[in-house]
């Protein structure tokens, strides 16, 4: 690329005529759409076309970013003339965010002053008209257009400098036209100085820093993910566990609450044999007291006859031994009771 020649690149999203227009100026028939290599071509009639990568949308990624920052870096001459292709009553918000993220994003507010919109598509038959300067036609559609605010935006930052073209390929007079129109464009503008392109590797690293970001990004949202799986295994593992433990809570209560009751039936069976025990012991003491008190008289009955008669052989003896044996068999029963209440007692305390 010769230094006195200019180099126009031309910048836009995919569908708005870009490339069809570099065929048109150069005559190469490069196939339309979106692509991520740029290419170039010297037109002698009016400087080199560069056909820069094109935008499928803002949500391109920085994929096509990259290309297009890493061929504006490898022009270390700089761009004469920037054409920003836009279509015509097709422009909306998706189309302004596009243009913000080149501008401000890749390229940067001084490229303003090297800028120019070409709005293409334009079908109305004053396409001669609105392209003179000055023309009330030209006047008429820069009103229309400002009183949108996507298209007065780049109007403004480009000092209203735009061109209206038709590249569709079947009217050839509208063709040569809009070429003419590039043309003479070209011959008038002449830029105050050539967008430094070695400004951009500010763009390109604060790009290239923004992939690693989003690698790292990724990264920690993988890990995040693994951490969120490994979480919920272990949650899952703790309230399996928890309701082991309730489930052992449970069992424990019921064995509990089981003991307690046989405790209890124990206790009521106990407290009532002791109770029958010790009604019982109560008639047998009666009994014996009975029995002590009978032996008492026989024995008063005894002495009484002893005292009446003076002899006194052995058979009066058989009544006497029988009231003894009465009387040990007694304190025997006596004992034996002593003893049932003592362990009825001690048994009554350990319970």
């Amino acid at each position: 690329i010769r230094q006195r020649e200019k180099l126009i690149a031309l910048l836009g999203r995919t569908d708005t005529g870009k490339t069809s227009t570099f065929n048109l100026m150069t005559g190469l028939c490069q196939p339309i759409g979106n692509r991520i290599s740029s290419t170039t071509s010297q037109c002698y009639s009016s400087g080199n076309y560069i056909d820069t990568p094109g935008f499928g949308d803002t949500r391109g990624g920085d994929a096509s970013h990259l290309s297009l920052v890493d061929f504006f870096i490898s022009l270390s001459s700089g761009i004469d003339i920037l054409f920003y292709f836009v279509r015509y009553g097709a422009m909306n918000t998706t189309d302004l965010h596009l243009f913000l993220d080149i501008y401000k994003r890749i390229l940067s507010i001084d490229a303003f002053e090297n800028s120019c919109l070409v709005i293409t598509d334009y079908s109305l038959s004053n396409l001669k008209q609105v392209n003179i300067d000055g023309s009330e036609e030209r006047k008429t559609l820069l009103k229309q257009l400002h009183d949108n605010d996507k298209y007065s935006y780049i109007l403004d930052k480009f000092q209203n400098r735009v061109i209206f073209l038709d590249v569709s390929p079947t009217d050839y007079s509208r063709r040569e036209l809009s070429k003419e129109i590039v043309d003479r464009f070209l011959h008038s503008f002449q830029p105050k100085s050539r967008f430094n392109c070695q400004n951009l590797q500010d763009a390109y690293r604060l790009i290239r820093r923004t992939q690693e970001m989003e690698e790292h990004c990724r990264e920690y949202r993988t890990e995040i993910e693994e951490l969120k799986t490994e979480n919920e295994h272990l949650r899952n593992l703790y309230e399996k566990q928890i309701r082991h433990c309730q489930q052992l809570q449970i069992s424990y209560e019921e064995s509990t609450n089981q003991l307690e009751q046989v405790h209890q039936q124990t206790l009521l069976t106990i407290e009532t044999n002791h109770i029958l025990t010790i009604e019982e012991m109560k008639r047998q003491e009666l009994r014996i007291r009975d029995e002590v008190k009978q032996v008492r008289q026989q024995l008063e009955e005894i002495e009484q006859e002893m005292d009446r008669s003076v002899t006194f052989n052995v058979v009066s003896y058989i009544p006497l031994i029988h009231i003894i044996t009465n009387i040990m068999e007694l304190n025997t029963k006596r004992k034996i009771t002593q003893r049932i209440r003592k362990l009825l007692h001690s048994k009554k305390k350990i319970m």
